[in-house]
């Protein structure tokens, strides 16, 4: 069963309390009784789709609640007034998600007017969904700066999500019934792009056989939003800048300038300051879009959104389409999943999970489901099981190639340190090891158990000056049942190797 909504009613006043709650209460909404704005910012982080403030408290708490709703400029307000709000005129956050209903008011215009926040409120966390500090603040900023006709500058990865941000923030302004046009300037050639933004008169060149309205005077009264303007050519920033400034166009070929009213949103996964300094971009340019910069975060750096998300495209998919069947993700690769870098950011995950909900296991989707489909395992589960073609011998045999390199550098190492008190290596570099001063009379060979303050003889050496990988191989097995006090299974871990493995090479050196 759904959980109810919870509306947030403050009041002083019992007959307000008894129409609104007559009004609104269903059963699928609670209506939650708050008398002054004491505990309000305590509810509101318990979690709220809506909050109502009656204006008929003293001006000093309303001025205290404008404080407190402020900082949660997501939540809907509807704000119910006797005969005119000049006290929260002063004291209002400015949100889109705020209405002001004066009295009398019915229970049909307040549902209305609740439905219609409530859904406004949603088209946000919809599309930019996540819990993380960083993506609650950027929807805040949206809000903030969505009223406004300001020229804003998104930035951020690759598949982050700048148009969303976009989107978002068309959505919020007043231009919000107007046309929202969106231009990939990295997709158009650069000897089309000036055509499709400004237009051209008939005649312009060979094939504009009639005349045409370019992107800017198609958005009119809406948002033009300008993705990847990086790649922007130097000629079309030209006009671009024009256009900014005066809020003309002029079309390809044509001489007269036509006024439009579209306020411009651009986004550059590119640090466009470098594209300054490089000559790739105007300077103008960049100081005029970068009124307000709204900055995405890659999902590597916000990983407490990675679960949300992933629920979030699976919920999104399955309504799409009833006919599909996903049990869901095991443990192990959910962990897999919160702990990969993304490089592809959100767009990436979507596709995911795209893939998995269509085409993925019937059970569980464990790490080897997910792996082939990853640019790159983290870190942290490199040691997963990988089908490689490879047999169980190859693979350690791999394994203990790899160590035993490592291993002949630090004896190597050792060997020139123990013998010529010298090493080559800058400071820093080599692992701090205790070196033992050793007497060239002493006899080396071990006997028995190994004392930690004797130095293990080094294998024979060949001409070329350096053991065999036989006998590193050997010498490392010895090191590695020493230190772990001749446990096998450990020395086995130790080694990064199988057991059975282990036991192979003691017998084949005669270590038993």
């Amino acid at each position: 069963m759904a959980p109810k909504s919870r509306f947030l009613l403050v009041t002083q006043n019992p007959q307000v309390r008894t129409d609104v709650t007559g009004a609104l209460r269903t059963r699928q909404r609670e209506i939650v009784d708050v008398r002054d704005g004491d505990h309000l910012s305590a509810l509101l982080d318990r979690g709220a789709e809506l909050v109502l403030v009656d204006l008929r408290l003293p001006e000093r708490t309303i001025a205290d609640l404008a404080q407190t709703l402020a900082l949660k400029r997501e939540v809907p307000i509807i704000v119910l007034a006797d005969d005119g709000a000049a006290s929260w005129d002063k004291a209002s956050r400015g949100s889109p998600l705020e209405r002001v209903l004066e009295g009398p008011f019915n229970a049909e215009e307040l549902n209305q007017v609740a439905r219609d926040l409530i859904e406004r409120s949603r088209f946000l966390h919809e599309r930019l969904v996540g819990q993380s500090e960083t993506i609650q603040q950027l929807r805040e900023q949206i809000l903030l700066v969505a009223p406004t006709p300001v020229t804003v500058l998104v930035t951020g990865e690759s598949g982050s999500g700048k148009d969303v941000v976009a989107q978002a923030l068309h959505h919020y302004s007043d231009r919000a019934k107007g046309s929202f046009k969106a231009v990939n300037c990295a997709a158009i050639p650069e000897n089309l792009l000036e055509n499709e933004l400004f237009g051209h008169e008939k005649g312009a060149f060979t094939d504009a056989r009639s005349q045409f309205r370019g992107i800017f005077e198609q958005a009119d009264g809406g948002t033009v939003f300008l993705d990847e303007i990086g790649e922007m050519a130097l000629s079309a920033q030209v006009r671009l800048l024009r256009v900014l400034e005066e809020r003309k166009v002029t079309r390809v070929g044509g001489d007269a300038a036509f006024a439009v009213d579209v306020r411009v949103l651009a986004a550059s996964n590119r640090d466009l300051l470098e594209a300054v300094s490089a000559g790739e971009f105007r300077r103008d340019l960049y100081y005029r879009l970068k009124v307000v910069e709204l900055h995405l975060p890659p999902l590597r750096e916000r990983r407490d959104d990675i679960p949300p998300l992933l629920d979030h495209y699976i919920e999104q998919l399955k309504e799409s389409a009833p006919s599909a069947q996903f049990a869901g993700l095991s443990p192990a690769g959910l962990d897999l999943l919160n702990n990969y870098d993304w490089p592809g950011n959100v767009r990436e995950l979507r596709n995911l999970v795209e893939r998995l909900v269509f085409l993925g296991p019937r059970g569980l989707v464990q790490p080897q489901d997910l792996i082939p489909h990853l640019e790159g395992a983290p870190a942290t589960v490199r040691h997963l099981p990988v089908v490689t073609g490879k047999t169980p011998d190859q693979s350690e045999r791999e394994l203990i190639y790899f160590a035993l390199l490592d291993l002949k550098r630090e004896v190597a190492e050792l060997r020139r340190v123990v013998e010529g008190g010298t090493s080559d290596r800058s400071e820093g570099s080599f692992p701090p090891r205790p070196v033992y001063h050793v007497d060239h009379e002493m006899d080396l060979t071990p006997s028995g158990s190994v004392d930690s303050q004797q130095v293990i003889p080094a294998a024979p050496v060949e001409p070329s000056g350096l053991p065999s990988l036989k006998e590193m191989e050997r010498e490392a097995i010895e090191r590695a049942l020493v230190q772990v006090g001749q446990n096998r299974r450990k020395a086995a871990q130790l080694l990064g190797i199988g057991v059975r493995t282990l036991y192979r090479k003691l017998d084949e050196y005669g270590l038993k």
